[in-house]
């Protein structure tokens, strides 16, 4: 089992080396803004020598731009950091407006059709059933659940490890929003494998 965090410009400046960690898994865009720091945050993982993967913060299309807009404006951020483009992407699939299938998956084959691998979807399984209903969150690729529980910032241990009814296994469980490090919130995260 591995550990890491998932960040976004709310935690600029964030220090990898300030406890043991294994992954880091870092915001490019939300909707097209575009996470101004990104670049630095993906810099400091690599030198941390950390798994890297990227994640899109997918807004529904209802919100005012559409899907190809999105992936086009992630895309462009991960051009501007070298080797970026060669990390898996997830799609954060938790839009407050709400999301289609069609939309997740016009999402995955965007991203696919610009060279971009994308790893899965991250989600949580309250929204992945009301808006995906019974469809199979690993037809896009691994599952990365939010399952917060008491959302305490200890792991509760891989006996604990979610699996909710219908969705399968998640290979990547965050299980809380209150971690700290380094002075910093963050979600914490487990990996089963991590390749």
């Amino acid at each position: 089992m591995q550990f890491g965090v998932d960040v976004s410009e709310h935690q600029a400046g964030f220090d990898f080396t300030a406890c043991p960690l294994d992954f880091a898994i870092i915001r490019t865009t939300d909707g097209t803004y575009q996470d101004h720091a990104f670049p630095t945050l993906f810099v400091d993982a690599h030198s941390a020598d950390l798994n890297v993967s990227t994640y899109h913060f997918l807004r529904s299309p209802s919100e005012g731009t559409s899907v190809a807009e999105q992936v086009e404006a992630s895309v462009e951020v991960l051009q501007r950091a070298p080797g970026a483009m060669n990390c898996p992407m997830w799609l954060d699939v938790e839009s407050p407006a709400g999301l289609t299938l069609a939309d997740v998956r016009s999402a995955y084959d965007t991203f696919q059709g610009f060279g971009v691998r994308v790893a899965g979807v991250y989600t949580n399984a309250w929204y992945w059933r009301r808006y995906m209903r019974l469809a199979r969150p690993t037809q896009f690729g691994a599952l990365w659940l939010a399952d917060w529980g008491s959302d305490e910032p200890a792991f509760p241990g891989a006996d604990a490890w979610p699996t909710p009814l219908g969705m399968g296994t998640p290979e990547v469980w965050q299980y809380t929003s209150r971690g700290t490090i380094g002075g910093f919130t963050v979600d914490l995260n487990a990996w089963r494998d991590v390749a």
